[in-house]
Order: structure tokens, then sequence, then C-alpha cells
């Protein structure tokens, strides 16, 4: 598929994006090189291929989900984050 000028101007507008002149036609060609890439992974026949999520095997270990210890608030009151009842954190936000 060949892109015109336009439409590259156009999809740059979209991602907001800033080309010259030379930058457009560079797309131009690497948009026309994508889409026929996509088309040719359309003809690829996938008839009984199984979906999966990556693309190797993953074995995830699970433990037992139970309840156990923690310190609480009471293990925080001598910590010098705690103040008023409240945990006390850094600031991240200016």
């Amino acid at each position: 598929m060949v892109f015109e000028i336009a439409e590259v101007r156009k999809l740059a507008r979209l991602a907001r994006l800033s080309l010259n002149d030379e930058e457009v036609k560079h797309m131009q060609h690497h948009l026309g090189e994508i889409t026929k890439y996509v088309d040719s992974l359309q003809k690829v026949d996938i008839e009984g291929v199984e979906p999966m999520t990556h693309a190797v095997p993953l074995d995830l270990s699970l433990r037992a989900d139970e309840q156990m210890p923690s310190v609480g608030r009471q293990g925080l009151i001598g910590s010098a984050g705690y103040e008023d009842g409240l945990i006390k954190v850094p600031k991240i936000i200016e």
C-alpha cells in the first residue's frame, strides 16, 4: 500500500509529530513497508494454532494463601515514619 503525503502528514499530526518534507518522504516509504508486512501476516495459515500469552511456556509457582502474623500498627509506633496514628512516607510530588 502506498501512503499519500497528505495521509502521512495527517498521521504525523495525530501522533503530535512535527515532520519536515524529507522526514515525510521517509515515513511514507516506511509506512508502506509496514503495511506490506502486516498484509503478509494476514496470509499465514493459523488453523489449529492455539492462542498463547507468551512465546515460551511460563510455569508460575503459587503458594497457599495463608494468614500470617504481622507487626501491625503497634510495630510501627517506634519508627521515624509514624506520627499521630498515621504512617508518614516521603513526599514524591513537588
